[in-house]
């Protein structure tokens, strides 16, 4: 339970947001959660205005506001733009107080939508009133929140990541001579690493875009074939990092000393079929504009479908990753839990191992993997000798998290816990990292597997459907979706149960279940309308999902009239949603229709046109019920085992839904009229969740997606499936296990049959014998048999009648598989009558069969057909079986398996396959090499040259500043002020210690700001001087011209700080107003005015650093450049501003542009 304290002060600030009048953001009130709220935003477009109501929770109040962050979110269908926005949310959000966070969100949301306007968040040159209004390109004033520096353990506030959003608006290029020598040098390093590296564009000066690529060829990867296939992935394909640079070249003793959120490199993993991009190629993939169902940012360079979860990972926390390693000497796994310990406990640099994980043990777990990834990866760049190259380490760290992706959260990237043999990425156990992983696109697109692989998806909806059954009173399900809120209908297995009476909602017990809180309604299917004929005690508006429940009856009696019975009669559910209320009638949006499931019995529910055979009336007496029921906050699992068999019966049919994609290519499914959001967030659930290679060999004579020659003949009557689980590091075990096997045969092959309510959970975590379910008289161990009929009788199929998702065309009555087994029976636990392995490592899965009922009572679409005549056998080479130990078909008859299904018979040992494959690179590659080369080693001697003319670049020759010759005493001098509050003073201090840390540590030229540590009497009152700024700029050649070697600034902090911004303003020299052509976001008065600095872009979180930072990029700009006014004397009064008329300019400014100032800034004026 949240202490008093924090969370008082949580629900005094939400009050007071709802009084404030926050741009956008209105109706903010209680949510339906423990300390949740929600409000609505507003955005009035060009030619309509659309809402959105917006669900906040925060996550830690006991301690709020310093280490409490907000999740936000929303029950509604909204653009793409607006979830990204709250997607982000919770990382941007902490420490911050309710109203700075809607004011934030507010400033996202606005920049989000309105792209044909300037980015709300891009500060803006603010000029007086009685000046033209000049918008300049700076960069994100708000995109950098405070993170730790290079001292990253001394404070209790510093924190870690690369900075979160980078800068979109980048600066030329500032490259030198020695940059460029530097650059080359690092891309030797990495060619002679073993890959293919080049410049992509740019690293010149003035430059905008400058990438460099590296890459390396799949077959190298030490991939299996299933692996590669699962990850759509060909042996010649070639993976690469791309690396954009914004305005500097950054090396890797630059990383290390400057903080990690001011790094300007971003990162992207691809695939293409060649090895290099095109500069067009290389320049799109950093725009991020791709729709949502294009995976290709051209015709050769294509996105990984797990790619993006490692482009935001090294975006995010890359470098302070790095900088933990190198000062810490430990490995990227120990610096991610060391990361993630220090940004929950910040309690400094503490004896973390010991709390996180044993340091040995973590390094033998790492040994262990050393021998299954390829040498590049093995030879540890970081932990060499001598000059090191950041591009190297950094395609070291893709490509680890890349080949052992399975072993990683794709969310939060920690190391899954648990031995799972897991095929494809997926996320951890944590709810939040399942949320994001779906909202945020980490997982694979469900388009794209409907239409390529609509038999697939159909399969595994049914699987899950099958496990939702409870024909013994137990639910097979193992892990149920959490995180995701899904919203299911008010309908449960049971009545509810409270311990206080006057809490107990109305609940209506009908056949199958229970309905809560529902509203009686009169129900007209053929008008689509529902009449209240009750209370509605919810306020029914359009919108909104609901479930209309009916009950027909098929008994007649005398009168002829038909009497439903809820508790006898068969209950039919409609989900609609409301497009309309007048008074007490609703117009309804009919969706789907379908009998209540029955989770006891096998009776698969009816759905569509066989409903409407049991109807004999108009008009039914019935009941409304909400959707609004979060699925999490179910405690019984057969609750929300019915909540989710109502939604997947509600859902439309694997074939129609393929077809309204084919028809609408551009369009995303959760939009279509069909689809409840409930439905599709299940589906979505269901198709990420599977961390199985499935994909399907039978089809038709013209079905594209068949794979005839995998088939396996002797099976008839059984839909056959490729099916492969393992991760890359168990293939290598698995294969390791058979070098030591000298017999002809190396592996035999078995049936395994189990339940239909058992296979989804064994597709998604595997065969094991954490169950008992059949009894293990022949020890512990997983259960095979040579014999189909053997383990078709453990399947179930002939006991009873499965129970069917209702809209499959697949009809799954029984799954089995066949699977590839370590030839080894003497040391099986037992191999007499079935095999039993307690080594799981030791078996491989190769297909499933999936057996159709035939007599079938619906087929919404013919996804089966007719299965084919068999490929001519005589063309297809055939797996040669152990001749003691055959497995066989149905009935005893033979089996006919090629040879290519079973991999291990193919010399694929992923470590010497693609061997031609390399020659032929050479030979195809050379002259891109000579090209790319010819670039490495350009003009080097030249080079060498001009460095040597360069040598004093590090030292004072590299800037005429000098520091210590400012004259203080001709400067204004503050007491301290008597406002001045401890959290402030605490946060004063901890940014001048950084700050001295990083100017202590930064080549002066270099930095652009100097502060002079030892002056600072007042910690409210700062005096800092701008200098080496770039000799092409107009202000430089005016600054020389006058013998000027700095631009002195004063920064001024108010009572409200941190909360509200410092004053920023220049005391000397005067510049040239806009009026007369003078730039700079320098206004009239001498006030630094951006948005930044108003109370409208200002955030808690900014550093000190990010502002000296971006106040000299203002200065620096160029639209239009700012200059010194050489009308006025430059004499040490005349040349000063006064602190009077800079604050007027401030307050006009701020006027003209509609952002708000600090209602303390007149307190300046007393000072």
């Amino acid at each position: 339970m949240a202490s008093s304290k924090g969370r008082s002060r949580f629900q005094a600030d939400v009050k007071l947001a709802a009084e404030k009048d926050i741009p956008n953001i209105s109706h903010i009130s209680k949510g339906d959660a423990e300390d949740e709220f929600t409000c609505v935003y507003t955005h009035s477009g060009e030619a309509d205005e659309s809402r959105y109501e917006i669900r906040v929770q925060p996550q830690d109040t006991s301690s709020y506001p310093n280490e409490n962050s907000f999740l936000t979110y929303t029950n509604h269908d909204v653009p793409r733009e607006v979830a990204q926005v709250l997607d982000d949310s919770i990382g941007e959000t902490a420490g911050m107080k309710v109203v700075d966070m809607l004011t934030r969100l507010s400033r996202r949301l606005r920049a989000a939508l309105q792209s044909d306007t300037l980015d709300a968040d891009n500060d803006v040159t603010m000029t007086d009133a009685d000046e033209p209004d000049i918008i300049t390109d700076d960069y994100d004033s708000e995109s950098e929140p405070s993170f730790g520096d290079a001292d990253m353990f001394g404070d209790d506030d510093n924190t870690f990541g690369n900075g979160g959003t980078k800068p979109t608006n980048a600066e030329p290029m500032n490259i030198s001579s020695l940059d460029q020598q530097r650059l080359r040098r690092d891309l030797i390093s990495v060619f002679g690493a073993g890959f293919h590296t080049g410049k992509a564009c740019g690293f010149e000066k003035g430059t905008i875009q400058n990438v460099v690529w590296i890459s390396i060829r799949v077959n190298k990867l030490r991939l299996s074939k299933e692996t590669r296939e699962a990850w759509d992935l060909a042996s010649s394909d070639y993976v690469i990092l791309l690396i954009r640079y914004l305005d500097r070249y950054t090396s890797f003793e630059d990383a290390m000393n400057m903080p990690a959120q001011r790094c300007n490199m971003t990162f992207r993993l691809r695939k293409s079929s060649k090895k290099k991009p095109t500069v067009q190629q290389a320049v799109a993939t950093f725009q991020d504009k791709q729709p949502h169902r294009q995976e290709s940012d051209g015709p050769e360079l294509s996105c990984l479908w797990f790619g993006k979860s490692i482009d935001s990972f090294m975006d995010s926390e890359f470098i302070s990753l790095l900088k933990l390693r190198k000062l810490k000497g430990i490995s990227w796994d120990q610096a991610k839990e060391m990361l993630q310990f220090q940004l929950k406990s910040a309690t400094g640099d503490t004896d973390w191992l010991s709390s996180i994980k044993d340091e040995q043990s973590t390094r033998d777990d790492i040994h262990n993997h050393e021998a299954q990834l390829p040498p590049f990866l093995v030879d540890d760049h970081l932990l060499s000798k001598g000059e090191i190259s950041l591009q190297l380490i950094a395609t070291q760290f893709a490509l680890h998290y890349l080949v052992r992706c399975t072993d990683y959260c794709t969310n939060c990237h920690r190391k899954m816990e648990g031995n799972f043999d897991a095929l494809k990425p997926y996320v951890c156990s944590e709810p939040l990292c399942l949320h994001q992983y779906l909202n945020l696109g980490f997982g694979p697109s469900i388009e794209s597997e409907i239409i390529n692989q609509p038999k697939v998806v159909d399969l595994l909806v049914s699987l899950c459907f099958a496990s939702l059954s409870s024909p013994q009173g137990q639910v097979r399900m193992r892990e149920f979706p959490t995180g995701l809120n899904l919203q299911v209908p008010q309908i449960r297995k049971y009545a509810v149960q409270t311990e206080k009476p006057e809490l107990l909602p109305r609940c209506v017990q009908v056949s199958g279940g229970v309905l809560v809180d529902p509203v009686d309604v009169s129900f007209d299917k053929g008008a689509s309308t529902a009449t209240i004929t009750g209370r509605d005690n919810f306020n029914l508006h359009e919108g909104q999902w609901v479930v209309v429940v009916i009950s027909v009856s098929t008994s007649v009696p005398s009168s002829g009239n038909p009497l439903p019975s809820f508790t006898n009669g068969e209950v039919v559910l409609y989900h609609a949603r409301i497009q309309s209320k007048m008074g007490t009638l609703l117009m309804l949006d009919i969706v789907s229709q379908h009998t209540m499931p029955d989770l006891h019995t096998p009776k698969t529910p009816l759905v569509g046109k066989q409903v409407n055979t049991l109807l004999s009336m108009n008009t039914y007496s019935g009941y409304l019920v909400l959707c609004n029921q979060e699925l999490d906050s179910l405690d019984n699992t057969l609750d929300k085992a019915l909540s989710m068999s109502i939604i997947l019966a509600a859902l439309p049919s694997v074939e129609d839904m393929r077809s309204y994609l084919t028809r609408n290519p551009l369009k995303e499914l959760h939009k279509w009229d069909r689809m409840p959001r409930a439905a599709f967030d299940l589906l979505r659930w269901i198709i990420a969740s599977n961390r199985s290679y499935i994909v399907q060999v039978d089809g038709g004579p013209t079905d594209s997606l068949a794979r005839p020659h995998e088939k396996i003949s002797g099976v008839d009557g059984w839909i056959q499936f490729r099916f492969a689980q393992g991760s890359p590091e168990n293939d290598t075990r698995f294969n390791d296990a058979l070098e030591g096997i000298k017999k002809p045969q190396k592996t035999l092959v078995a049936w395994h049959g189990s339940a239909l309510e058992n296979w989804h959970s064994i597709i998604r975590q595997g065969l094991d014998y954490t169950m008992v379910v059949n009894g293990r008289a022949f020890g512990n161990g997983v259960y095979f048999s040579r014999f189909f009929d053997t383990s078709e009788g453990y399947s179930g199929s002939r006991s009873r009648k499965p129970f069917m998702w209702p809209q499959s065309s697949l009809r799954v009555a029984a799954v089995m598989s066949l699977n590839e087994l370590i030839n080894l029976p003497e040391q099986f636990v037992s191999r007499n009558p079935h095999y039993v392995l307690q080594v799981c490592h030791w078996t491989r899965c190769r297909y499933l069969f999936v057996k159709h009922e035939s007599n079938r009572q619906t087929n919404p679409s013919p996804l089966v057909t007719t299965i084919p005549t068999p490929v001519e056998q005589s063309q297809i080479p055939e797996f040669i079986q152990d001749p003691g130990l055959v497995a066989l078909g149905p009935r005893g008859s033979r089996l006919f398996i090629p040879k290519r299904a079973i991999p291990s018979t193919q010399g694929d040992r992923t470590v010497s396959a693609g061997l031609a494959e390399d020659m032929l690179e050479v030979d195809l590659d050379s002259s891109e090499d000579e090209e790319d080369l010819e670039y490495l080693h350009f003009q080097e001697d030249q080079g060498k040259d001009q460095g040597e003319d360069q040598e004093g670049d590090q030292g004072e020759d590299a800037t005429d500043f000098r520091p210590g010759t400012l004259d203080y005493s001709t400067l204004p001098t503050l007491a301290p002020p008597s406002y001045a509050t401890s959290i402030a003073q605490k946060t004063l201090g901890q940014e001048i210690k950084k700050l001295h840390m990083v100017q202590s540590k930064t080549p002066l030229h270099q930095l652009g700001w100097y502060i002079d540590f030892d002056n600072i009497r007042n910690m409210f009152q700062w005096i800092v001087e701008l200098h080496s700024f770039d000799a092409s700029l107009p202000l430089a050649q005016d600054m020389k011209k006058k013998g000027i070697t700095s631009i002195v600034i004063e920064m001024r902090f108010l009572s409200s700080f941190p909360m509200s911004p410092p004053f920023v303003r220049v005391i000397s020299p005067r510049f040239l107003p806009f009026a007369n052509g003078g730039g700079g976001h320098v206004t009239a008065g001498g006030a630094m005015c951006m948005e930044l600095l108003t109370n409208t872009g200002w955030s808690p979180v900014s550093s000190l650093e990010s502002v000296l930072l971006q106040v000299r990029m203002a200065i620096c700009s160029e639209s239009p450049p700012a200059r010194l006014d050489n009308a006025k004397s430059q004499s040490t009064a005349a040349s000063q501003y006064n602190i009077r008329e800079a604050i007027e300019a401030y307050t006009r400014a701020a006027l003209v542009h509609g952002w708000k100032v600090p209602e303390d800034l007149r307190d300046l004026n007393r000072n």
